[in-house]
């Protein structure tokens, strides 16, 4: 459930929508966005988001990575959805509704969910970048998407974005339609080497 701050926020980037004429490019939010309440793009960034995948906005002209969200792709522009693309999403989810039930039921693997992990050897990694993520998804094995991206900039990766697809790439983290980056790995742990000597 959203929190009732975030849903504010939401309802405010609706209406400032609205007061363009139901249309306003990217770029212009992200202008008025830091000196309103939503504060920063990154947040503007997770409201659109969270509104598109809603269908409560739509993006007619596509995506472009944009340089104030570290090269993240957002929507050229974004409007309000109009009674025609109410309509279209209605008969979108329709379909995907009569889709589900037209599937039959898949068997439970038998395998539970943390034996069925891939195991990675952090210390084996070559590439530092990458080793940073696996070093912070084994300790916070599901994160924000935005948090985990501005974490690792933080932690001195250069791209990101570019992390996160290799690790979707080789099947080490899923990322869920609402943002959610989940591990599919678990650390290799290293029994820690003993001498004899010290027994003596």
């Amino acid at each position: 459930m959203l929190s009732d701050k975030f849903t504010s926020l939401a309802e405010l980037v609706k209406k400032r929508i609205e007061g363009l004429g139901g249309r306003a490019s990217f770029k212009e939010l992200a202008e008025w966005a830091k000196n309103s309440e939503v504060g920063s793009v990154f947040v503007l960034y997770a409201i659109v988001k969270d509104l598109l995948e809603r269908r409560e906005l739509t993006a007619p002209e596509g995506f472009e990575e944009m340089p104030d969200l570290m090269m993240w792709e957002a929507p050229k522009v974004v409007a309000l959805p109009t009674a025609e693309t109410k309509a279209e999403a209605k008969a979108e989810v329709e379909a995907e509704v009569k889709g589900e039930e037209a599937k039959p039921e898949e068997a439970e693997p038998a395998v539970e969910a943390e034996e069925a992990k891939l195991t990675v050897d952090l210390e084996a990694v070559e590439d530092e970048d990458l080793r940073k993520a696996l070093e912070y998804l084994s300790e916070y094995w599901s994160v924000g998407e935005i948090r985990f991206k501005l974490d690792l900039k933080r932690m001195g990766v250069e791209d990101p974005n570019k992390v996160v697809l290799k690790l979707m790439d080789m099947g080490l983290v899923d990322v869920t339609p609402t943002g959610v980056v989940n591990a599919k790995f678990k650390p290799l742990k290293r029994v820690k080497k003993i001498s004899l000597a010290s027994f003596v």
